[in-house]
């Protein structure tokens, strides 16, 4: 199995680039910086390209049997657009070719999550999506909005709990739509994410992995 990974060099992509290459499966890792990129495998190739600029994405996807996007962004007031932007211009690339796998990472917060405790509901959340993460929540449900109309593609949405940092994978729990747990770990993301490769009865749906 040959694979592309969108934004390999953060935190999460390294570790799905990783888990991959034991796998072994071809991993293409697509970052802006190739010369950057830390991990040298055999079976890894690091590609160059800036998801929300100009760069043909086509010969990237050319000959994969499914891309996964760990594109990502930090909390700030600023416009945030590579999510939408970026899952747009892959999804272009993949229609031009026989590629019709995508997994992209979203967030559990993207959309009001069921009743999760009187501080969750009424302070924290809101204040995550509505003030702090207000442009990168918004770029997010763009992305998922431009998702719902792709038939073509046979997509799965991720939506993690908050993210921390592990190498090692755990038993990890998978929701539909939304996280029933606060933390994911992104060993666990990672994991969740290559195996929903294989699972066709996830195709245009939303599933919240979170870590036990």
């Amino acid at each position: 199995m040959k694979i592309a990974v969108f934004g390999a060099n953060g935190p999460t992509g390294q570790l799905v680039c990783l888990q991959a290459l034991a796998a072994e499966t071809q991993v293409r890792a697509v970052t802006r910086r190739p010369g950057a990129f830390p991990l040298r495998y055999p079976r890894l190739e690091a590609c160059r390209a800036d998801v929300t600029g100009t760069d043909d994405l086509v010969p990237i996807v050319t000959g994969c049997d499914a891309v996964l996007s760990a594109l990502g962004a930090s909390y700030g007031r600023r416009e945030i657009t590579v999510y939408s932007v970026g899952t747009r211009r892959i999804v272009e690339a993949m229609l031009a070719t026989s590629c019709r796998r995508l997994i992209v990472v979203s967030s559990g917060l993207t959309y009001p999550p069921p009743h999760m405790g009187w501080f969750f509901d009424r302070v924290l959340h809101p204040i995550l999506r509505d003030v702090v993460g207000r442009t990168l929540y918004a770029d997010m449900r763009r992305m998922e909005e431009y998702l719902q109309g792709c038939k073509d593609i046979d997509w799965t949405v991720m939506r993690p709990g908050r993210l921390v940092d592990a190498v090692a994978v755990s038993t990890y729990r998978l929701d539909r739509d939304f996280p029933t747990q606060m933390v994911t770990t992104r060993a666990d993301l990672a994991a969740a994410m290559l195996s929903e490769i294989g699972h066709r009865e996830h195709v245009h749906q939303a599933w919240a992995p979170t870590t036990r």
